[in-house]
């Protein structure tokens, strides 16, 4: 049976699944032919190195940004991953997120007074539909894509940004420069993926354009805003909102200055976690146990 590292967990099921079709070990050997990861694990050449029967790597997720993917192609090395599993939770988190920012709600205690709920009702009543917001998409990929229907549905406008040319991605959405896109959104959510050349994408600049009362939601990478910059935007705009489910530390530092401040929400890296998502990831061993005994992966990053 071929010799498997999971260096970060899995659900239970498909650990179970795994270890009866291979050996699995504590940690990096020369023994091991196949690595699975989450977001945990940097696989670079420092690793790699320790493991010379490496045939696979196996992300149980989707983004590959903290795989060396060259030094992966330079050595015969296959890498999978599961684009699929968990979009339909990062979209649905997304728009939860959007409602929560513009449609507010408040619970009545159950002591609570007539004026007690008149002042609720006063307090949550919203200035406009999320159907009348303009809605920018930043990274059209499947998370992307996907978030844009359902907000069309529900009969918002809606346009993106991708460096992909606009005559890839399917009609009915509007393609922006990076500069409009900003400019026109109301709301901008960030669906990029993991490049380098992402890192520090939103500036200060663009969150001016973004205006006086914009809403940022990040569900992508921590590090492709620049919190200082968003910082400085939320404090000189006390009408405009950050929400932020990924961070360049996390946890966030108990003294990280936008815990402090009214209209920044920061959330525990939650997009994904459904957990039938979290199974649906943890199935890449699947993908793994294909390659290692001579089959096609379902899918298949390089």
């Amino acid at each position: 049976m071929p010799t498997i590292w999971l260096a970060d967990p899995l659900p239970a099921k498909c650990e179970a699944w795994i270890s009866q079709r291979s050996i699995l070990v504590d940690g990096p050997s020369p023994e091991v032919q196949a690595v699975v990861v989450r977001t945990a694990t940097d696989v670079d050449k420092a690793l790699l190195d320790q493991m010379p029967q490496l045939r696979c790597v196996a992300r149980a997720g989707v983004g590959v940004d903290h795989i060396d993917l060259q030094a992966c192609r330079e050595r015969g090395i296959v890498v999978v991953n599961t684009p699929m599993a968990n979009t339909e939770s990062v979209v649905e988190y997304a728009l939860a997120l959007l409602l929560d920012a513009v449609r507010p709600r408040k619970a009545i205690p159950s002591e609570g007074t007539d004026e007690i709920w008149e002042s609720a009702r006063r307090e949550c009543t919203a200035s406009r539909r999320l159907a009348e917001h303009r809605i920018g998409i930043l990274g059209f990929g499947r998370i992307g894509q996907r978030l844009g229907e359902v907000l069309q549905t529900l009969g918002a406008e809606v346009a993106f940004h991708d460096l992909k040319d606009a005559s890839q991605f399917p009609p009915g959405f509007t393609s922006r420069s990076l500069d409009d896109l900003f400019s026109w959104s109301d709301v901008l959510s960030v669906h990029v993926d993991g490049r380098p050349e992402n890192r520090g994408l939103v500036s200060g600049r663009l969150l001016a354009l973004l205006g006086p009362s914009g809403l940022l939601l990040n569900t992508s990478r921590g590090w492709v805003i620049e919190t200082a910059d968003v910082q400085r935007w939320l404090e000189q705009n006390p009408q405009a909102a950050a929400i932020l489910d990924v961070h360049d530390e996390e946890p966030v530092p108990v003294d990280h200055p936008l815990r402090a401040m009214r209209n920044a929400r920061l959330l525990p890296h939650l997009a994904s976690r459904t957990e039938s998502a979290v199974e649906a990831m943890g199935w890449v061993v699947r993908d793994v146990l294909a390659v290692l005994t001579g089959s096609e992966p379902t899918h298949h990053v390089c």
